[in-house]
């Protein structure tokens, strides 16, 4: 039997899937229902994905908890020497996200956030493929 992928899954990746499932994001939230890939996100994704929903997204509310349903793997909140390292690479408040997404040893993180998970110097510092969704669809499907 083939392993599933283990996927860590950014909250940019996330709500974008969640609010159009016809686009690649969406597509990998499918592979998440179905059981083909194992969905991990962190304390701190939750946190901020339940923040934009009820500030910008409320329409997603029933979306959001149907995907907690699956569920999701979530990883335990990083350790602070953790978030220091991650914090070098990455300097903004998405460091904790990094941490979490390291320690978990995904096949994957996925996201649309460019600006940041995508910089030069954090996608060669980590052990996993940093990839969009679409990038993600291209190299696992």
């Amino acid at each position: 039997m083939q392993r599933r992928s283990r996927v860590f899954l950014d909250t940019s990746a996330l709500l974008a899937g969640l609010n159009s499932p016809t686009g690649a994001a969406g597509a990998i939230l499918v592979a998440c229902f179905s059981g083909e890939i194992v969905p991990l996100i962190s304390p701190q994704v939750i946190e901020e994905a339940e923040r934009n929903i009820s500030l910008k997204f409320p329409m997603l509310d029933n979306a959001w908890h149907s995907f907690l349903l699956i569920p999701p793997h979530v990883t335990k909140k990083p350790a602070i020497l953790q978030v220091r390292k991650a914090y070098a690479l990455l300097p903004t408040s998405d460091a904790p996200i990094l941490a979490s997404a390291t320690a978990s040893k995904p096949d994957a993180l996925v996201t649309w956030d460019v600006k940041h998970f995508l910089r030069a110097n954090v996608v060669a510092s980590v052990e996993f493929p940093v990839l969009t969704p679409g990038e993600f669809l291209a190299r696992f499907f």
